[in-house]
């Protein structure tokens, strides 16, 4: 299972969980994930390169059977960097990462150190 990032926005009182990893919405719905983030310039790419391998597939039976290889590894390479993605787009809006309740520690901390904390035995009351 992916690990989790929050990011919080300093003018707002919102924190958005994002996942890490790969990003099974952004390869099986493709732009409309991407729109259902609000990531604009990221679901206008996605619509136009998925309209041009669509078309393309409308030409003939090889291109057709090169267009459907090219759609997917197109989607296999959004669910790679969708949730990258994502994160810029929340970064750029003036989100910051922030550990969760109960993590301690500064503010955007690697997650070495975080995963060190965990690792500690309980403490043993006498």
């Amino acid at each position: 299972m992916a690990e989790k990032i929050y990011l919080r926005h300093p003018g707002k009182d919102e924190t958005v969980a994002l996942a890490t990893g790969f990003s099974w919405g952004a390869l099986l719905l493709g732009f409309v994930w991407a729109m259902s983030k609000r990531m604009w310039f990221a679901t206008f790419i996605m619509l136009a390169v998925n309209t041009l391998l669509f078309f393309s597939g409308l030409w003939g039976e090889t291109i057709g059977t090169i267009g459907l290889v090219l759609s997917v590894l197109f989607g296999v390479a959004c669910g790679a960097y969708g949730n990258q993605w994502h994160r810029w787009t929340l970064e750029q809006r003036g989100y910051v990462v922030v550990r969760p309740a109960g993590e301690g520690g500064s503010v955007g901390a690697d997650s070495a150190q975080a995963q060190t904390t965990h690792a500690r035995p309980p403490e043993q009351i006498p």
